[in-house]
Formats: structure tokens, C-alpha cells, sequence
């Protein structure tokens, strides 16, 4: 029973789901560290690498960049849930804090922001130009960006299209029928009756 409840609880949070993102994005920056690190920091050919300078300058502002996205989405979510509760009805909260795209959008923010601080530990300026720049890591810093900007447009679309009329009904009709078919369960189609057997009006 504590076991269900925990589950539901995890279910109902807004912040589990990001924090193994947080978790994702640590592991994730350790592996292509140890793969830099592999290489000797030169997977990545020298005609298409940065310097340390612009690799700390795009990390920082990487970093910089995803808690300020990261605000302005929890910003979002806070005031969708407000006019949710004074629009529609208090039920409906629940629903809006378990919407899994938008834990997956702050989640995707927070790994990239975790994977880019992690990785500038690795960059080392030796002040004539030179040093070593973790190229692999640099480059999935980039792929994380895209992945965020994307994610912040489909998180709008998501959110503009589950506010409407018609989505919010479908949610509240599911969730009864849900709880419907918890506490009536169906039995099950009925047995077939056997002419030959006999009844109780027979005997």
C-alpha cells in the first residue's frame, strides 16, 4: 500500500521526471568526457574545433541560457495552472502538473544545462591560445541546444492545444471512465447456459 501511494505520488510530482534528467545529463556529460579523454581531446579534427576561450564562452552561455529557459517555462506552467483553476476547475491542476511533455521540456533544459556545466571542467586555457577543448562533449552541448529549442516549440503547441474547451472535457471524461472501471470492475461476459442442465423450476 505505501508502495502504491509513493508511486502515485512520484506520478502526481512535477519534478521527478527532471531530476532523472539531471541525472541523464551528468551521466551523459561523463561519457563523452571519458570518450575525449580516449582520444586524447582530439576526436574531434583541429580544422573544426574551437579554441578554449570560444569553447568556455559557448559552454557559459549555454549554461546561462537553459536556466533562464528553464524559469520561463516552470513561469508558464505556474500561470497555465492558475487560470486553469479559476477558468475551468481545481481537478484539472492535477492533470496540467502531470502533462509528461512539459516535465520532458524542463527536464531536456536542466540535463543541458548540468551536461554544459560539467564540461567546462574539462576545458584548460594554457594563456598562449592553446589547451585542451573536450570536442565531443562540445558537440553534444550542441545537439542538447537544438534539442531544447525544439522542445520549447513543441512544448508551446502542446500547451496552447491542451487548453482548449474540447482536450480539457476529453481529460475529465477519461480520468471517469478511468475511476468508473476501478470501482466496478467488469465481471466479465456472462456464462452460457447449458439447455441440457437442469433448473430449478424443473425440479
Amino acid at each position: 500500500m505505501v508502495l502504491r501511494k509513493l508511486i502515485i505520488h512520484l506520478k502526481a510530482s512535477i519534478w521527478f521526471i527532471p531530476v532523472l534528467c539531471v541525472l541523464g545529463g551528468a551521466v551523459l556529460s561523463a561519457a563523452t568526457i571519458l570518450v575525449d579523454r580516449a582520444f586524447d581531446y582530439e576526436a574531434v579534427p583541429k580544422s573544426v574545433a574551437v579554441g578554449p576561450d570560444a569553447a568556455t564562452a559557448i559552454l557559459s552561455t549555454v549554461a546561462a541560457s537553459m536556466v533562464s529557459l528553464t524559469a520561463l517555462v516552470l513561469t508558464i506552467t505556474m500561470v497555465v495552472v492558475q487560470l486553469a483553476m479559476g477558468q475551468f476547475s481545481p481537478r484539472i491542476v492535477q492533470r496540467i502538473l502531470r502533462d509528461k511533455p512539459s516535465q520532458l521540456a524542463i527536464g531536456l533544459f536542466v540535463a543541458t544545462f548540468v551536461h554544459a556545466v560539467l564540461t567546462i571542467r574539462e576545458v584548460v586555457d594554457r594563456g598562449d591560445g592553446t589547451g585542451q577543448v573536450p570536442g565531443v562533449a562540445l558537440a553534444t552541448s550542441y545537439l542538447l541546444v537544438l534539442a531544447s529549442i525544439a522542445a520549447l516549440v513543441i512544448y508551446v503547441h502542446h500547451l496552447g492545444q491542451a487548453l482548449r474547451v474540447s482536450a480539457l472535457i476529453e481529460l475529465v471524461g477519461h480520468d471517469t471512465r478511468k475511476l468508473v472501471d476501478y470501482r466496478y470492475p467488469d465481471a466479465g461476459s456472462p456464462r452460457p447456459v447449458d439447455p441440457a442442465a437442469p433448473t430449478a423450476l424443473s425440479t
